[in-house]
């Protein structure tokens, strides 16, 4: 990952690659199950919170929720988000998929993945009031 060393051209090529990644990613299955996904969590998260109950006792009862969220989603990543996670991983390193593709190695793709959640504090704050 060398995204932080980006000149203001190679964000921009960045930019366009993961908008492809995302439009292709939210058109198809995986963008349909996580939008199911997403809105059964919001309706269990809000009756959790509707029940009652001390804080930490509803807190629990939403993190089940996204826990199952998640769970529920994985089999549908690892069927659908190969190619994209490849697409992803490449479009923060600057590449086209055949560049990934061809200094593809298991190694590079798990330091790219560790790489890419380590940097993703920012991504938390953002997103962070929708899962509250």
């Amino acid at each position: 990952m060398r995204i932080d060393e980006f000149t203001a051209d190679e964000f921009l090529t960045s930019a366009q690659l993961l908008a492809e990644v995302a439009e292709e990613a939210m058109g198809g299955k995986l963008g349909e199950e996580l939008k199911r996904s997403y809105m059964s969590y919001r309706a269990a998260a809000k009756a959790a919170k509707a029940e009652g109950g001390d804080e930490d006792e509803v807190k629990a009862k939403v993190e089940v929720q996204a826990v199952d969220m998640l769970g529920g989603l994985l089999p549908v990543l690892l069927r659908e988000g190969g190619e994209l996670s490849l697409k992803l991983l490449a479009a923060l390193d600057g590449q086209t998929l055949e560049e990934y593709k061809a200094c593809f190695t298991m190694a590079k793709y798990a330091a790219d993945i560790k790489a890419a959640l380590d940097g993703i504090d920012t991504v938390k704050e953002v997103a962070a009031p929708f899962f509250h």
